[in-house]
Order: C-alpha cells, then structure tokens, then sequence
C-alpha cells in the first residue's frame, strides 16, 4: 500500500469512489450523489482548499482522507476536520485507514491548526472508527443530530 496526496487526474476515481461511499453507508444512502458536486469539491481541495490523501494498492484507488482547515465562529482557532474517511471493505483490517488519519494529522499540524475535528456519521464500522480515532488521542466531542426535513 503507498500513501500520497490527491491529484486532478485523481477526481474521476475518486467521484466513483464517493460513489460507492454513499450506496454503502446506510446514514447517507438515501441522499442523492451529484456526482459533479463532488468533483467540483475534490477539485477545489486539490487547489488548495484544503487536501486529500489518498492509499493506493497495485496502482488502485483503496481508500482516501478528505480534509480541509476552518475555524470557531467564536475566536480565531484553526481547526482541521475531516469531510469524509473512506477504505473499501476488502481494506479495513489493512492499516489503510492508520495511514490516513496520521497522514492527515501530520497535515494540519504543518498547517498551524490548533486543533483536529474529525467524526462518523456514516453508520458502517463507527465503533472501529471511533477506536482508531482513539489511538491517535481523539477524544469524543458532542453529538451530532440529524432531521430530514420533508417537503
């Protein structure tokens, strides 16, 4: 497995692999994918508003860490938070999703944040998620509450 950081070449397989994100996790299956939406977003991280790390196996797109820098609406803290974690299923017993995170925390101490925001909300494997995040010295913040709101 090799880690790098995301390319515009990149943005079509990882739109695919959004893709399969959203069939996948059962919080977000029932929301549609633009997939132009989320390659205009790739794009734009890839630009500089923010990064996306990506794991690789025999030249195939594994897994990816999209991220990006924000702050309190309150102070000037910087803070890096996480847009979505993603590892295909045949790679979560791997240390794909390690290398990620630690790929990611390594990126916003260069970029001066202050501090990391990450979360699951997907519903696949969130206590693994969360034990992983864990080990890295994450502690649980909040909760996030969810309402559909039905026209």
């Amino acid at each position: 497995m090799r880690l790098r950081v995301a390319t515009l070449p990149d943005v079509p397989a990882m739109v695919a692999l959004g893709g399969e994100f959203i069939k996948e996790a059962p919080n977000y299956k029932s929301r549609p994918y633009l997939a132009e939406n989320a390659a205009k977003h790739f794009t734009s991280l890839i630009k500089g508003g923010g990064v996306i790390f990506l794991i690789e196996h025999d030249s195939q797109i594994v897994g990816g860490f999209v991220g990006r820098i924000g702050g309190d609406w309150f102070n000037n803290t910087k803070i890096a938070f996480d847009d979505v974690l993603y590892v295909i299923p045949e790679f979560r017993k791997s240390r794909a999703a390690y290398m990620l995170i630690q790929a990611f925390i390594r990126w916003a101490q260069l970029m001066g944040a202050d501090r990391i925001q990450c979360g699951t909300t997907t519903g696949v494997e969130s206590d693994a998620c969360i034990r992983l995040y864990k080990h890295f010295g994450f502690t649980e913040y909040g909760t996030v509450l969810d309402l559909e709101l039905k026209a």
